[in-house]
């Protein structure tokens, strides 16, 4: 642990071991010593008291449990899927259909172990995202992707225009291939925004399946060979007129993101087509916050 002065405030330093992140906790919040169960298990992102951080857990378990109930198309997502984790300073980044909420992103501000990096696929030249972001993290890089052509606010972002996908469908790019692309194999994204209108499922589906490829081949852990992707924006199609089939690619798709280590912070409808659009948030966690401690009591 690393103590230094910053004005009149001593701030203390705490990395959490193989945690991607650097936290600064000052005196008047809860000392590192009474919220080390809540920074393991969120990778160092969160610092409650432990006993706080169980009963979360404990919410979480219980949630969890009920968010598989129906395969039914006409309600699905009423029926399913709500999240199962709150933050205490989410907010609203942008405006209308292209706004997304997130979890205490100021924090990131306070990182100073790397830039921010932010991916937002699908913008339609609507910028108000990234512009909010900047706001507030203004030291952030932001990689802005379409697959038509616009162009960035001056000094907001970077745009590339790419159709995204799983790579095999219409020349589409795949995620791991634009990180390898752009070279932050290496580093952690804090914040993946995806509005592609229909394609996340192809596009996790794909991210998913090639880490589990590449923990297989290397004997890591999947957590451990994929990028560190901190949050997750996207916006979930699935139409109206479909049969109930649909509501099974949809199920694993969320049980994708559980299976690596992803809780959902935050669920809306899309007003514009509510029965057929959903809009979801999930943060990355530490694969022990999904062990359900009274369970491995029994």
């Amino acid at each position: 642990m690393l103590t230094k002065l910053i004005g009149n405030n001593t701030v203390k330093e705490v990395f959490i071991t193989s945690s991607p992140f650097l936290l600064s906790l000052s005196n008047s919040q809860i000392p590192q010593e009474e919220c080390r169960l809540s920074l393991e298990e969120s990778d160092g992102f969160f610092c409650e008291y432990d006993q706080d951080w169980s009963r979360r857990k404990s919410l979480h378990c219980s949630q969890n449990e009920k968010n598989h109930v129906s395969n039914k198309r006409s309600s699905f997502f009423l029926d399913n899927w709500e999240p199962t984790i709150h933050c205490a300073f989410e907010q609203r980044l942008g405006i209308s259909h292209g706004g997304k909420w997130a979890c205490d992103i100021h924090k990131l501000q306070t990182n100073n172990s790397q830039i921010p990096l932010i991916y937002s696929f699908g913008s339609n030249g609507d910028f108000s995202f990234e512009e909010a972001v900047k706001d507030i993290l203004p030291n952030s890089e932001i990689h802005t992707f379409d697959k038509n052509l616009y162009t960035c606010p001056n000094e907001i972002c970077t745009f590339h225009q790419a159709i995204l996908g799983n790579g095999k469908k219409k020349g589409s790019k795949s995620l791991k291939r634009i990180i390898n692309e752009l070279h932050h194999h290496k580093r952690r994204i804090d914040i993946l925004k995806v509005d592609i209108e229909g394609s996340e499922f192809d596009l996790f589906d794909d991210l998913f399946d090639s880490t589990k490829s590449t923990a297989e081949s290397t004997n890591l852990p999947s957590s451990q060979s994929m990028p560190y992707i901190h949050q997750i924006f996207v916006e979930i199609h699935l139409p109206w007129n479909s049969g109930d089939e649909e509501s099974h690619r949809a199920h694993n798709f969320f049980e994708l993101f559980r299976h690596n280590n992803y809780a959902i912070f935050h669920k809306e409808a899309n007003l514009v087509d509510c029965r057929s659009v959903f809009e979801y948030a999930f943060i990355r966690l530490n694969p022990t916050f999904f062990i359900d401690s009274s369970s491995s009591k029994n």
